[in-house]
Order: C-alpha cells, then sequence, then structure tokens
C-alpha cells in the first residue's frame, strides 16, 4: 500500500510541476477540444520480461479546459483489452478515465497523461504473479507527442494490481509504446 501512496504522491507532485510551466493558471476557460475518438496500440513488457500488447478505444470529452496561454486539459473515457504474454496466455479488459495536459505552444505539442481504472484478468496467476483475484484496478501515468492531432507517439507506465483487497498482491508494472490514431 506504501508503494502504491508513493506512485500517486509522484503522479500528482509530476502534475503539480506541469501546472507551473503553464504561466498563468488561474486564467481558466472551456473550448471545444480537438479530438471526439481515437485509437491505440500499446507495445511493452514488463521487468519481469512478460510481454504486453494493448488495444485502446478512447472517447474525449468535448470540451476542453484551457489552462492560461499555452496550454489544456481534456479528458477521455478508455476501454481497454490487452493481450498478457506468459506461458498461458492471460486476458485483461479495462475501462479507466484519463486526464491528459498538452502544452499547446508548438506544432509537435508535448503531453502527459494520469489516469486509474478497473480491469479483469482472466486468470490470477500471470508468469509466477500471484494477483490474487480477477478483479484488479489501474493507475497509469505517460508522456509523449502529438503530432499536429494527426498521431501520438509516446510512453506509457501502467500498474495493475487488485491494492490489497486480496491476501496476495504482487502486481504487474508495465512500460508500454504508445501509438495513437484520432478520428
Amino acid at each position: 500500500m506504501k508503494k502504491n501512496l508513493r506512485r500517486i504522491t509522484g503522479l500528482v507532485l509530476g502534475f503539480l510541476f506541469l501546472f507551473s510551466l503553464t504561466g498563468n493558471v488561474l486564467a481558466l476557460e472551456f473550448q471545444k477540444a480537438d479530438r471526439k475518438w481515437s485509437a491505440s496500440l500499446e507495445l511493452g513488457s514488463t521487468i519481469h520480461g512478460s510481454g504486453a500488447v494493448r488495444l485502446v478505444s478512447a472517447w474525449w470529452l468535448p470540451r476542453a479546459l484551457v489552462m492560461g496561454e499555452n496550454g489544456a486539459g481534456t479528458a477521455r473515457l478508455e476501454l481497454d483489452l490487452g493481450v498478457l504474454d506468459d506461458k498461458d496466455t492471460t486476458f485483461d479488459a479495462g475501462f479507466q478515465p484519463v486526464f491528459r495536459y498538452t502544452y499547446k505552444k508548438y506544432k509537435v505539442r508535448p503531453y502527459i497523461d494520469l489516469g486509474a481504472g478497473i480491469h479483469f484478468i482472466s486468470r490470477n496467476t500471470i508468469r509466477d504473479r500471484e494477483m490474487g483475484s480477477s478483479f484488479q484496478f489501474s493507475l497509469l501515468a505517460g508522456t509523449g507527442l502529438s503530432f499536429n492531432n494527426k498521431f501520438d507517439l509516446g510512453y506509457r507506465f501502467f500498474h495493475l494490481s487488485n491494492a490489497d483487497i486480496h491476501p496476495h498482491n504482487n502486481g504487474r508494472d508495465e512500460h508500454l509504446l504508445v501509438l495513437t490514431f484520432p478520428f
């Protein structure tokens, strides 16, 4: 539990640091969001050698929160389907709301993502890591670049665990390369 608390604290502090880069944060207004839907392909692995492939479909909320002159915050709801590579393939399905802050000063726009959600896995053990149950929670943090709103290329840290609601909670940390196409 302390490990998860440290991760969440780090995410919040990182987000506050990002806010400090935007200048006048108090000048908030809403505008129409740049995109409605997106699809992502995520490829990666854990430090234990277990691979992961994720397909993510996202619906972007229709309004963006303008934060100062240089940035905007948007939110989306993601449906995540994953195949977790191990001796016996494990499937994963989840839902998570995700917040994105985009620094909009340049044509190639850096962004940061933060989110949390719920997941269901097909097996309780993934490559000798006892997950405790099929019901899991997710935490994610990512960063990347958006290229003229045509595609995004980024990195995502993805944590999956049962948050200590079961005695066995080895969890799973994935490092993913993310390619996203808005439409």
